[in-house]
Parts: C-alpha cells; sequence; structure tokens
C-alpha cells in the first residue's frame, strides 16, 4: 500500500510545493522526478502516474514544483528544488525514507536540474545536502550545455533558443555556463543515466553524448539510451510496459546504481 500525500510545502511561495509518495516498506530510497517545461511551465501534476509506478516499485517518490522563469529566472528553479530535497530529509526520520542512496531524476528541464543539482558545488551543500548522498541521475531528453541555444533562431522544444531563454538565465555568458551541468562534471560525480528520443528536439542526441563524453573524461560513468519511435514527450508518455526499452534500461540503471551506496 502506498500512502500519496500532495501538495505539501516546503517554501513559502504558492509554487513551492510537492507531492510524497510513500510505500508501505521500512527504508525506502527516495526518487525526487523534477517537472519539464522549460523552467517557464510545467507541473508535478504531469507525472503523478509515474510517481505512483515508482512508489509501487518500493521507491520513495517525491515530485517538486519550483518557481518559474521569468518571474523567477535562475537560480531559483535549482534553488527550489535543493530546499525541496531538505525538506524531504528534514522528516526522514518520521518517514522512515533513507537520507542516503538518493537518486535525483528529471524531464527536459527538469533533467537540467536534476543534473545540476547532483553536479554543481553550491546547491545541495547549501541546503546541508551531501553530494555523496545521491546515488544516480536520471536525465531523460535533458539539456545540459546551454550556450548551443543562445543564438536567436529557434531551436528545440518551444523554440527553445536564445531569445526563449535569456529571460530565464539572463544575458550574461558566465551564468549560462554556471547553470551547465556539463561544465561541472568530475571524477567523484554519481553515475548518469541519460534518455533522448529518436524524434526529439533537435541536438537532444548531442546533449546527451556531449554530457556522458564529459562525465566519462573526468572519470565518471554515463549510460546512454536512445528510445526509437518516440518524441520528447512520448519518451515518457509513451512508456506502456515494463519491458519498454526506457523502462528496461531505466530499472537495470537503478539496480546497478544502488548497490554502489
Amino acid at each position: 500500500m502506498v500512502q500519496f500525500l500532495p501538495d505539501l510545502s516546503y517554501g513559502t511561495a504558492p509554487r513551492q510545493t510537492l507531492d510524497v509518495y510513500l510505500p508501505d516498506r521500512p527504508q525506502p530510497r527516495l526518487f525526487v522526478f523534477i517537472h519539464g517545461g522549460g523552467w517557464r511551465g510545467g507541473d508535478k501534476e504531469q507525472y503523478r502516474a509515474l510517481g505512483e509506478l515508482l512508489s509501487n516499485f518500493g521507491y520513495a517518490v517525491a515530485l517538486p514544483n519550483h518557481r518559474l522563469a521569468p518571474d523567477h529566472p535562475y537560480p531559483a528553479a535549482a534553488a527550489d528544488v535543493a530546499l525541496a530535497l531538505q525538506w524531504v530529509l528534514r522528516y526522514a526520520a518520521e518517514s522512515g525514507i533513507r537520507r542516503d542512496g538518493i537518486f535525483l531524476a528529471g524531464h527536459s528541464s527538469g533533467a537540467h536540474l536534476a543534473a545540476l543539482l547532483a553536479l554543481h558545488p553550491r546547491w545541495l551543500p547549501e541546503a546541508g545536502i551531501q553530494r555523496a548522498a545521491i546515488a544516480g541521475v536520471i536525465g531523460i531528453s535533458g539539456i545540459y550545455a546551454l550556450e548551443p541555444f543562445r543564438a536567436a533562431a529557434p531551436a528545440g522544444p518551444a523554440g527553445l533558443a536564445g531569445d526563449y531563454l535569456r529571460p530565464v538565465f539572463g544575458s550574461d555568458p558566465e551564468t549560462w555556463a554556471d547553470a551547465s551541468p556539463l561544465h561541472w562534471a568530475h571524477g567523484e560525480a554519481p553515475p548518469f543515466f541519460l534518455a533522448y528520443a529518436e524524434h526529439d528536439y533537435p541536438g537532444a542526441a548531442a546533449q546527451a553524448q556531449a554530457m556522458a563524453s564529459a562525465l566519462e573524461r573526468a572519470g565518471g560513468a554515463a549510460h546512454l539510451l536512445a528510445v526509437p519511435g518516440r518524441d520528447h514527450v512520448t519518451i515518457l508518455s509513451g512508456v506502456r510496459s515494463v519491458l519498454d526499452p526506457l523502462a528496461v534500461g531505466l530499472a537495470l540503471f537503478l539496480r546497478t546504481a544502488g548497490t554502489r551506496s
């Protein structure tokens, strides 16, 4: 039996809420899944089916919302997700959730935030969370290097390009570099699972491949998966079976990464 706790407040802003799924098992691992939406939209409710599925496999699942650009530009979303994780772990004694062996995951901009939190030297430590507590990172159709999108011409989902992203990341190139997980790859990073769809946004495959290469050059580990026949949305919504290529790849990754902590 799974206990569903919706719309819990981890901060004072209206968007600083999260859903939590608690399985009926002792000391479950925590799986945090961050919604997509281009940093300017999206909602945790879009991923509640995923939360139910993962919790039925024994994971405690947190689905956080975060403040949105342009009203709340970078680094608001990153700080919010770190704060949400801090909030969940604050009540670990009561909920029974393990404080280590955590999986950070997300779709699209959520994959960017998951990777950034795991790699950046600032966000988790500022929230009082040991970076070593992260057992693995799952990025699905993510963006890991922002610089290729600084051009004004439309490219990617919702015209993902400089005109779209400047309200999110500003105009300073150093901010774009700071917000790019690829620049923070290091040898002690947790293992990464990076999936993209055959018909994903332009550049999705290159983004995942570049992130994997950066991690491997630094001495880390990354697993790449190209999902055939799907696009940026259906890479997740198209999963209909535990035998789906994404489901199988993710299950193998979670099993392998879980043995490391």
